[in-house]
């Protein structure tokens, strides 16, 4: 608790800030008690004028009422000034002129002792309990600073008990002793009222300090929690944001036509979407955790694992692209084919696989039947086609002479007909060459010649049909190129029908293989008529009737093309200085090695 100094203002008021502030508080107390002291003060002090009015000359009584009538309005507008405008003054003014009426007051009231005191024993003795009965009243209210209550209580009992003390008597010197002993009793309970009071706010300001903190705390809390909220909020949101992506991502993978299997990097199956589980006949929970290699024939299992432990080995993202055909093993044990692209994936610090299969068992036995319809087309077909167009056209021209009306036209409305659905076929099957011209292949050692005299045996009913002499020369080159024996062939057989078509009937079409710069050429020569400028710009490049360059539709050169493209070689035509057409074919030479298959 603060010491207070000689002028009643704590010593550690300019000391620490809570200290001032608790002076100010106790002042405040003192302003706060003080309206009911007065009127306190002025009731006791018109009783005691009452009682002494007849043992106390009355001018005396009245001048001692006036003095205090003068205190206790002094004071009250004192209290009037400070609850108007407490910053005034600092607290230590308002202290010192706190402490001034209290003087004031004591002295009035120790006065009464001296100019009041009757000489009866009976308003002596009630002048002795006024006395200190406002002594004790105001100690109650003067405790809360000390020197206030000292400056009011000792000019109150000093001089009553020096007065009993000087009246004589046994009586009255008791008197005096006890006023005495009442005097330091009443400042002893204000000394320890005032530390308690003291103490009380010094505990407050403490209390008011921590509930300061705690709401600094409170409102810490509060700003956190909103934190804490708009946090909790912003990942709610990006969890549903999430769970949404991922249910749109689930929801497209579950619907592609596409299979798609997800591998750890030991191998095991993380999912599969339900086009895999449908292409391989599994439930869900079958197919988990187990090793993908219960999806392959056993035969292949050891070639997928020695990939997988490759790649997690190497890194790298492409293991191999889609479109690979593999084979596939069903839950009852069906082995089917099917088109796979197996891709690495990293997720975090752990590597994986992605497997996107699909079932072409379907597409398989489509291309068997169009494989079968084309055999059909071309060798149950084409062939009686063939011979019956060219029967056709030996009638037209052998019976030119000698059909006349109605006959001869419907004779070449027939021809016609047949040479449209020749083409037909001929466009089909045209259709399939350039769909194998650009399929997988497995390329061999092949000997030119070989291939042409093979496509010369094919050709020759066509050309014996159109009454043409098909030739080979007997001194072709062995040229060897690197190939596929049945593209080749059709593409020799292309260039070779496209000269018999335009070789004049009774005419030779020659067929010759030659070597020159590394190259090996197959020459298709006619004795026709050499082709237009506009015609042979175009005639690699459609399937179109070159009717503008009155020139018929041709048969199978972009398929031939195709294929030359394919072996890193070229189709092309030239006119002949000698008169008619030369088409030819030119493949990079091969050279032979040991293990060729010839």
């Amino acid at each position: 608790m603060a010491v207070q100094d000689a002028c009643g203002v704590p010593e550690a008021v300019s000391g620490r800030p809570e200290e001032g502030g608790l002076y100010r508080e106790q002042v405040r107390l003192l302003y706060a008690n003080l309206p009911p002291g007065l009127l306190v003060t002025a009731i006791n002090a018109a009783i005691l004028a009452v009682m002494e009015w007849q043992a106390v000359p009355g001018p005396r009584i009245a001048a001692w009422l006036l003095a205090m009538l003068v205190v206790v309005l002094a004071r009250y507008r004192l209290t009037g000034y400070y609850r108007a405008a407490p910053e005034a003054h600092d607290a230590r003014t308002w202290g010192r002129l706190y402490g001034a009426g209290a003087l004031a007051a004591g002295l009035v009231w120790g006065s009464a002792a001296l100019f009041l005191f009757p000489r009866a024993l009976l308003p002596q003795v009630f002048l002795f309990f006024m006395l200190t009965a406002m002594t004790a009243g105001a100690v109650v209210s003067f405790a809360a600073v000390f020197p206030v209550a000292l400056s009011f209580v000792i000019p109150v009992l000093a001089p009553l008990a020096l007065r009993l003390f000087l009246s004589g008597g046994r009586l009255h010197q008791a008197m005096g002793l006890v006023a005495m002993v009442f005097m330091a009793v009443m400042l002893l309970t204000a000394r320890r009222v005032g530390r308690t009071i003291a103490a009380s706010l010094h505990l407050r300001f403490e209390n008011r300090d921590l509930i300061a903190d705690l709401e600094r705390e409170k409102a810490a809390i509060h700003r956190l929690n909103a934190e804490l909220r708009r946090e909790v909020a912003m990942r709610a949101r990006t969890a549903e944001e999430l769970q949404e992506r991922e249910s749109y991502i689930r929801a497209v993978l579950e619907h592609v036509e596409e299979g798609i299997v997800t591998i750890d990097q030991g191998g095991c199956l993380r999912s599969l979407n339900r086009e895999a589980l449908r292409i391989f006949g599994y439930g869900e929970d079958e197919l988990i955790g187990s090793h993908f290699s219960q999806l392959v024939p056993p035969a292949e299992r050891p070639e997928y694992t020695r990939l997988l432990e490759s790649q997690t080995a190497r890194g790298g993202q492409r293991v191999t692209g889609y479109g690979l055909e593999v084979n596939g093993l069903r839950r009852d044990g069906t082995v089917f084919p099917m088109e796979l692209g197996l891709s690495a994936m990293t997720v975090g610090s752990e590597r994986g696989f992605v497997a996107v299969t699909r079932d072409v068992t379907t597409r398989r036995r489509a291309e068997r039947l169009k494989s079968d319809l084309l055999a059909a087309l071309s060798h149950e077909i084409k062939t009686p086609l063939t011979s019956a167009l060219g029967s056709l056209g030996l009638l037209t021209e052998a019976g030119a002479a000698k059909l006349t009306g109605d006959d001869a036209r419907l004779l070449r409305i027939a021809r016609s007909n047949m040479e449209r659905l020749a083409r037909t076929v001929a466009d089909l099957l045209d259709a399939d060459h350039n769909h194998a011209a650009t399929a997988k292949w497995a390329p061999t050692a092949l000997t030119l010649t070989r291939l042409a005299e093979e496509a010369v045996e094919a050709d020759a009913e066509y050309a014996q049909a159109r009454n043409v002499r098909l030739v080979l020369d007997p001194c072709s080159s062995a040229a060897r190129v690197l190939g596929d024996k049945g593209l080749l062939i059709r593409a020799l057989s292309h260039l070779i029908v496209n000269a018999i078509h335009l070789a004049p009937a009774h005419t030779s079409v020659d067929v010759a293989v030659t070597s020159e710069m590394g190259f090996a050429v197959v020459s298709v020569r006619d004795c026709g008529t050499a082709l237009p400028l506009e015609a042979r710009a175009r005639l690699f490049d459609t399937q179109a009737d070159l009717a503008d360059c009155g020139v018929a539709a041709p048969r199978g050169l972009r398929a031939a093309r195709a294929i030359a493209e394919r072996h890193g070689g070229t189709v092309g035509y030239e006119a002949r200085e000698a008169g008619g057409s030369l088409f030819f074919l030119r493949l990079p030479l091969h050279a032979a090695k040991a293990d060729d298959k010839v």
